[in-house]
Parts: structure tokens; C-alpha cells; sequence
């Protein structure tokens, strides 16, 4: 990491005799990634705090969101089991972030939420029994199913025929998942739940609250409290991953 930032930084240098700048430690260069993806503060703010020229904030930015997604994204964290189904290893499920409306009409109607009533990109989570993220697909238009979504993010590679998955009713994904899956029960209507099934489907919205709380704790992140320009989807593919990652580093309750 200290050879990345220091060829970069010897590298804009040339370009920026003109301008007033300082060398960082890795520690403070850290401190402002932390700042742009936590605090949420822009490329025009940074780079007066730390005295530096913004093209050198930006590429600190770019340098410890590619360190930061190769070195905690390496971890492997597939670890078993929920207490009220410990057959099972993960919980799936789907998050969005809103990003620039494109000028394009064609790519309009790919990231077009109906739901959303916005442009967004889609992300496939994964969650374990301990309240870890292990799995952060990449970044997807969200005119994609969760079933082409499932297919492209590789996850249905992890799987093995042994373990068991849980997932919304909106996933019908069996045919790609070559193990069991756990759903709440979809009845047609005027239809009665039977009382397994309604025990079965409360449990499974009880583990849902869990994952829904770590993904909160992704989102508190102020950098995406606003639209995502178009310009940096080149890079927030890996800054929301990092920002995954990161959660499992703060207080998880385990259950």
C-alpha cells in the first residue's frame, strides 16, 4: 500500500509544481477515505482540509478503495449456523443505491426502479449466522431479475448440493441453487396458510429484520446518501463492497 501511494504521489507531483501540497501518512490518507465514504464529504471538500491538490485526494480515494476491497474482500467468512434453522448457511437478499439518471433513453429504462421511483444499481448480498457479510455480488441495472442477478454473481458457484440458503419469497431461484432453500410460503389467493408454514414464515421474517439491520448499517455510509454520478461507476462497484466489509469490523450481535 505504501508503494502504491507513494509512486501516485510522486507521479502528480510533475503535473502539480504549481500547486501547494503535502505528503500524507498512510494513516491520515486513510482518515480521508474514511471521511469521503463515511462522512459523505465530496472531492471539493477534501482536499482543503488536508492541504493537498484534489486530483492527489482522489486518487488516495481510488488507491485505498482498490487496497481495501482486494485486501478485506480476501477473507473468507462461510461460516455455519442459525440457532432456529441450523441446517442453514446464508441469507440472500437484494439492496439498491441510487445513482445519476442517465442521458440516455435506453439506459434510463436499465436502471429505472419501478419500486424505487429512481435510477439505481442492485447489489446481491450474502449473510451468515454470526451477522457477518460473506458474499457482495457486483453492482447491476436494476432492470435484472434476482434470478439473472443470482445467475451472474457467482454465488450459485459457492453453493454445494450439503447446504441449505434462505431467501425472499420474490426469489424462485431453485433451479440454479443446487441445495434446499428456505422461503416464506407464497400462497395463491384465498388460499389458507397452514399452521407449519406460518410458524415457518414468521421465523424466516424474524432472521429477515437481522439482515435488513446490517444492510442499514452499509447505508449509513453518507456517501450514498446522495445520487452516485456516473462518472465514479467505474469505482463504486469496490466502494460499496469495502463499505460491506467493513461493517463486519463493527459490533454484530450474534444469535
Amino acid at each position: 500500500m505504501l508503494r502504491v501511494t507513494n509512486t501516485k504521489a510522486a507521479s502528480a507531483s510533475s503535473s502539480e509544481f504549481s500547486q501547494p501540497t503535502m505528503k500524507l501518512q498512510p494513516i491520515d490518507e486513510l482518515l480521508l477515505f474514511l471521511m469521503h465514504l463515511s462522512v459523505g464529504l465530496p472531492l471539493r471538500d477534501l482536499p482543503e482540509r488536508f492541504g493537498i491538490h484534489r486530483t492527489t485526494a482522489s486518487k488516495i480515494i481510488a488507491s485505498w478503495t482498490h487496497f481495501l476491497y482486494n485486501l478485506l474482500g480476501s477473507q473468507r467468512l462461510w461460516i455455519p449456523q442459525f440457532s432456529a434453522f441450523p441446517d442453514t448457511q446464508e441469507v440472500l437478499d437484494c439492496t439498491e443505491i441510487f445513482c445519476q439518471t442517465p442521458s440516455s433513453l435506453l439506459l434510463q429504462s436499465e436502471v429505472f426502479s419501478k419500486y424505487k421511483s429512481h435510477a439505481t444499481f442492485t447489489a446481491m448480498i450474502g449473510m451468515a449466522p454470526h451477522g457477518a457479510f460473506t458474499f457482495v455480488s457486483g453492482l447491476y441495472a436494476d432492470s435484472m431479475s434476482n434470478y439473472e442477478i443470482l445467475k451472474l454473481s457467482g454465488i450459485a458457484n459457492l453453493l454445494t448440493p450439503d447446504m441449505v440458503i434462505m431467501m425472499d419469497k420474490g426469489f424462485l431461484v431453485d433451479n440454479l441453487a443446487p441445495c434446499k432453500v428456505y422461503r416464506p410460503a407464497f400462497l395463491p389467493r384465498n388460499t389458507q396458510i397452514n399452521r407449519e408454514d406460518v410458524r415457518q414464515t414468521q421465523s424466516i421474517a424474524h432472521l429477515r429484520v437481522h439482515v435488513e439491520r446490517c444492510i442499514r448499517r452499509v447505508r449509513e455510509n453518507k456517501l450514498f446518501d446522495r445520487d452516485i454520478p456516473l462518472s465514479v461507476c467505474g469505482s463504486i462497484e469496490e466502494l460499496f463492497n469495502v463499505a460491506c466489509f467493513l461493517v463486519n469490523y463493527q459490533y454484530t450481535d450474534h444469535w
